[in-house]
């Protein structure tokens, strides 16, 4: 088992934090992959591909180092029998675990390990959902029904211009809800796509994101089937507040933008209830009104957050997890 190097308490803009360091392999190590799991418990997948099961302080229960075939992670999923850790890379795969972390199946979802960069995973039991870039015009889109074994592409696709394409980011990028399918898309064009059908049909909405190759929404948050809160912006201007998050309360058909919106780029946003926390390269804001005003909570360079139940953990850029109490 291991333990904590260091347990640092701080305060910080009215809200208290604890910040954790844990032992890294060599090199520069950060979580970009966070999943919570049962039990306060949650999962970290890293930049070297390492993935760590933590308890509900933090303290890391178990560990499984990946061999170098495998690139940084970015998402995670939990199925029925196990945890998938996704890898995004030029040529990615996903690989499945169990429950001690123990190596199961290497899956390339292309049948073979050939050009295709993924953007997430996300999982509702035994049922998941893979996203990855456009390939001939198309976003890769490809569905699961036994616990990510065997994959095939969706029925339906959802097509993309030059240019536009998803952001693997924080693990935030898709949301599978029941048979419900959530991802957003930007680049040249910024959109939401819907699928009610587990990718059977889609629905696109465009987001009011501007156009660049860097711009649009990095991640999004579905509070349930009418109220969807999307961040983003240009991760090259990380202080640009404008054009950060827009949110919607009719499933996608208008966006608002929010009176007072997040301090800068945003990679990554989660809900707890109708609390919503937002986080990038500036720090990490809060809304307590559905996305319509945000607070600046925390200042330090921040990827991705999850919430185990009693703690909300952040991962930043310099290796370590803030845990901070809703």
């Amino acid at each position: 088992m291991h333990k904590f190097w260091l347990l640092l308490f701080c305060s910080n803009l009215s809200f208290a934090q604890t910040q954790i360091y844990f032992p890294r392999v060599s090199g520069k190590e950060h979580e970009r992959a966070l999943l919570p799991l049962e039990n306060n418990q949650f999962l970290s997948g890293s930049s070297h591909a390492v993935v760590r099961l933590h308890d509900q302080n933090g303290s890391v229960l178990l560990t499984q180092k990946l061999d170098a075939t495998h690139k940084e992670l970015r998402a995670l999923a939990q199925t029925d029998v196990g945890y998938i850790a996704m890898q995004s890379h030029d040529s990615s795969g996903i690989v499945l675990l169990d429950k001690a972390l123990r190596l199961d199946t290497v899956i390339y979802p292309l049948q073979q390990r050939k050009a295709l960069f993924l953007d997430d995973i996300c999982s509702s039991g035994k049922n998941i959902f893979l996203l990855g870039d456009p390939i001939n015009g198309a976003f890769s889109t490809f569905r699961s029904f036994d616990n990510g074994y065997n994959w095939e592409p969706t029925p339906s696709q959802v097509m993309a211009i030059e240019g536009q394409a998803a952001y693997a980011a924080s693990g935030q990028t898709c949301q599978l809800l029941g048979s419900q399918v959530y991802f957003v898309s930007g680049g040249l064009k910024s959109a939401l796509h819907y699928s009610p059908n587990f990718g059977a049909s889609w629905q696109t909405f465009p987001l009011p994101f501007p156009s660049c190759p860097t711009c649009g929404p990095y991640a999004l948050t579905v509070l349930d089937s009418l109220r969807i809160v999307v961040v983003g912006g240009d991760y090259t201007q990380p202080e640009n507040n404008q054009n950060t998050c827009f949110y919607t309360q009719d499933g996608g058909k208008t966006w608002q933008t929010p009176k007072r919106s997040p301090a800068g780029y945003r990679s990554c946003v989660y809900h707890i209830g109708d609390l919503i926390y937002c986080c990038g390269t500036n720090g990490i804001d809060r809304s307590t009104n559905g996305g319509k005003t945000w607070k600046k909570l925390y200042t330090a360079n921040t990827l991705s957050m999850t919430f185990n139940g009693i703690f909300i953990y952040a991962s930043l850029a310099d290796g370590t997890l803030l845990r901070f109490k809703p």
